[in-house]
Order: structure tokens, then sequence, then C-alpha cells
């Protein structure tokens, strides 16, 4: 049996390690982001999943959904994309991932219509980082603004694991970003896409970006 100490201990070094990918599940969880969601593999996907029960981040709704967000949910079961995508995912998930899946489903007595929640505390820990985002974003465009070129490089490149979390909770800046490479004289696309600390996530949001066009990289 798991003591409560111990269990304390395990959730803190789990919290601590939430990677950019966690992050941004979590945030799309709270706000019902449908499309962030489809951009991660179900198996990402229910595994940060597993990591908010866990930790108490996250639970089963426990009262039926407003009627926004009823409508909502709908709307996008109903769209031509979900179909899509569900056709995509039912071809591409083996069985393995289909099993594991499953499994966690069970772990966490949860059913494939079943919705989810952030706790207080999850909607305190991702208000604690989108803090620390905003702190982070504002280094970046000052840096940027002062044209202080080795120190922007050297921020981006420290703050690279969270620059996909700034976007898709809307901290970041499509075009003020492409004008932070624009700056450094670097080609955006090509530098982020080979970050090894970069979600491939992100990469739709640049190409979705408003103001960034990768044809205009590096003039």
């Amino acid at each position: 049996m798991i003591q409560p100490d111990d269990k304390n201990n395990s959730c803190e070094k789990i919290i601590k390690n939430l990677t950019s990918l966690d992050y941004i599940v979590l945030a799309a969880m709270h706000h019902t982001d449908l499309k962030t969601m489809i951009k991660v593999s179900p198996v990402e996907l229910v595994v940060s999943c597993e990591k908010f029960f866990d930790c108490n981040l996250m639970k089963k709704m426990d009262k039926p959904p407003s009627l926004k967000l009823q409508t909502k949910i709908q709307n996008w079961l109903n769209s031509v994309e979900y179909s899509q995508y569900t056709k995509n995912i039912n071809k591409s998930l083996t069985l393995e991932e289909k099993e594991k899946i499953r499994k966690i489903y069970v772990k966490l007595q949860l059913k494939s219509h079943d919705l989810s929640e952030l706790t207080n505390q999850g909607i305190d820990l991702l208000e604690k980082k989108k803090l620390e985002l905003i702190q982070q974003w504002n280094i970046l465009a000052e840096f940027n603004k002062s044209k202080d070129v080795i120190s922007l490089k050297e921020s981006i490149d420290k703050f690279a694991i969270s620059i996909p979390v700034m976007f898709t909770i809307g901290i970041a800046n499509g075009s003020q970003f492409v004008e932070m490479f624009h700056t450094m004289g670097v080609g955006m696309y090509e530098y982020m896409s080979a970050n090894p600390k970069i979600n491939p996530i992100f990469l739709d949001y640049l190409s979705n970006s408003k103001g960034y066009d990768k044809s205009h990289e590096g003039k």
C-alpha cells in the first residue's frame, strides 16, 4: 500500500518533471481546446492525463457540463475535421497502443464519453506556469526591442522547452516571434524544427501563426 508521504513525494517529482507537452495538454483540457488535443497523439494525451489524475490535478467531471460546453463538444463531434481525425487514428494506432489507452482508462475509472476537468490544484498550477511564461516572453520581447542579438538567442535557447506552451495558451505573439528571428538573422522554422527541446506540435502553430511566412525566412 502506498503511504501518503510516498504519494506526495512521487507527485512532487512528477509535477517538477512535467514536460512542455504535459502543460499543453493541461491547458487544452482546461479550456476544452479540441483542435489542440487532436494534434497530440492519443497515447501521449492519455499518458499526460494519467499523471494529472494521479496527482490530483484533474478529475472526472462530477456535474453535467454547461449548455455552452455541450454545444461546443457536439459541434466538434459533428465536424468533418473530427470525423477525419477518428478515421486516421483508427488506422494509425497499433493494438499495443490501443491496449495501453484502455488500461489507463480502466485505472482512472473513465469511459470514452466521460468528461474531465482540472481540480483547484490543477488550475493553480496552470496559473503559476502562465505567470512564469509571461515573464519569459517579456524577457524575449525586451531583448528583441533592444536588438540584443546575443542575449535574445541565449534566451530563446534557454526557454525553448516553454515556447510551445506560450503559443498554445495565447501568451506568445506570432508576428513578434517572427520578428525576433529576423533580428537574429536566423531562419525560424529551420531553427525551431532542429531543436530537440521543441515539441513537434509547435510547428503547426508556426505554420498557422499570423505574420509567419516561411518564404521570407532569412530575408
